[in-house]
């Protein structure tokens, strides 16, 4: 039984040149496909091209999620900035108060002592 070459010519070239052409191409054919099937084999280069490119991945998503954090971090910077401005009103009105209560400190020690006294009267008088 004979066996057909992969790419059948019609003729055998008789011209030494052509032939000589033609096994380089079939050397060039071959040692392409020599390297190919290497490359399939070869399990450690796979292996650590697999890592590689899981490895570039995790690099890339970490790097995306420090931005977004960055991000987000601005983001509420500016508005704890946004609320720190809007309590200065707030923070004004409070410090007034303390120093309206230094400057009257004994009118309202004794109002509390009336309003403490009152609750308790009220508080008596309701028990019995």
């Amino acid at each position: 039984m004979t066996t057909s070459p992969a790419q059948p010519s019609p003729a055998s070239p008789d011209d030494p040149e052509q032939l000589q052409a033609a096994i380089e191409q079939t050397r060039e054919e071959l040692g392409r496909t020599v390297e190919q099937l290497v490359a399939k084999t070869d399990v450690k280069a796979r292996a650590q091209a697999k890592v590689s490119d899981l490895t570039q991945r995790a690099k890339d998503a970490t790097s995306q999620v420090r931005h977004q954090a960055a991000a987000q971090a601005s983001s509420a910077r500016e508005q704890l900035a946004g609320t720190y401005q809007a309590a200065g009103p707030l923070k004004q009105a409070a410090t007034q108060g303390i120093q309206g209560a230094r400057t009257h400190r004994k009118p309202l020690i004794i109002a509390a002592g009336v309003l403490i006294a009152g609750a308790v009267v009220v508080t008596i008088w309701r028990r019995r």
